[in-house]
């Protein structure tokens, strides 16, 4: 069913990744567009359902209106990229004509173009908006466009910030948790590219932490162990729990930086 929407960017991000995360559930991939549109309304909308509705191609279509942000989004549960920019030709066709496309058509296929994280999804929408005003054209989101995020979870502050300031700088997206029930509620509200997590956490440990994480659906959930223990045992288990990575204190950031590019990708 069409909808209209009033959502902020965060609230728009969560609920497309929500959608997203469903389609590839029952389809193995997921095609989604975003569109600048000028205020569409609901009559409009369910036009522009139907006809999705009715291409072979894009038979699973769910399309929504974000008024807030004014970008219309289809979403195609098990759609290629290939079948999504098929759609988008479709799509793109209905609108222009009635002078309500206002940029650019970006086009991608989860998990072909990218991981379908809280940051890719993010970067994806902000991309569509900032396209308004360009000329009328389709463009493809890739796996070098998507931002990494990264949520530290460690008790020290000064740790945390440190770690925070610098990975900001490099342009990653961070979120920060005091103890391990705070962090794994952020890791399933932002699904991030990357964990780090201090062993000694308050509420749920970092042992717990990691497995609450590797026993959630989604093929995220990468975690870099940093933390003062260097006994071997601790590292094994820390393994053994589903643990990429162990890095010990005191913290060598030049390390922890190379480890987190190799396992976000972003060399």
């Amino acid at each position: 069913m069409a909808v209209v929407i009033r959502n902020s960017i965060q609230e728009l991000t969560l609920q497309l990744l929500q959608y997203i995360h469903r389609g590839i559930a029952k389809g193995g991939s997921c095609g989604v567009i975003l569109a600048p549109c000028a205020k569409l309304n609901s009559g409009m909308l369910e036009q522009a359902q139907e006809l999705m509705g009715n291409k072979e191609a894009s038979s699973s279509a769910q399309l929504f209106y974000d008024d807030s942000n004014q970008v219309l989004c289809a979403v195609f549960e098990g759609g290629t990229l290939g079948s999504t920019h098929y759609a988008s030709l479709i799509l793109k066709d209905f609108l222009q004509p009635q002078h309500l496309l206002q940029g650019q058509l970006k086009v991608s296929g989860f998990p072909e173009s990218a991981q379908p994280t809280e940051s890719a999804i993010a970067d994806f929408i902000q991309q569509a908006i900032r396209s308004r005003g360009d000329a009328v054209d389709i463009r493809f989101l890739t796996a070098a466009e998507a931002a990494a995020s990264v949520l530290i979870a460690d008790p020290d502050d000064i740790v945390r910030q440190f770690i925070k300031i610098r990975l900001q700088l490099k342009g990653y997206r961070v979120y920060e948790a005091q103890d391990g029930q705070e962090a794994y509620e952020l890791f399933l509200g932002r699904l991030p590219d990357l964990v780090i997590t201090e062993l000694n956490l308050p509420i749920l440990d970092g042992y717990q932490l990691i497995r609450s994480i590797q026993r959630h659906e989604s093929d995220e959930g990468k975690v870099i162990v940093l933390t003062d223990n260097h006994l071997a045992d601790n590292k094994s288990r820390a393994y053994e729990s589903g643990a990429a990575d162990y890095v010990t204190k005191p913290l060598s950031i030049s390390e922890l930086e190379w480890k987190i590019k190799r396992l976000t990708g972003t060399h």
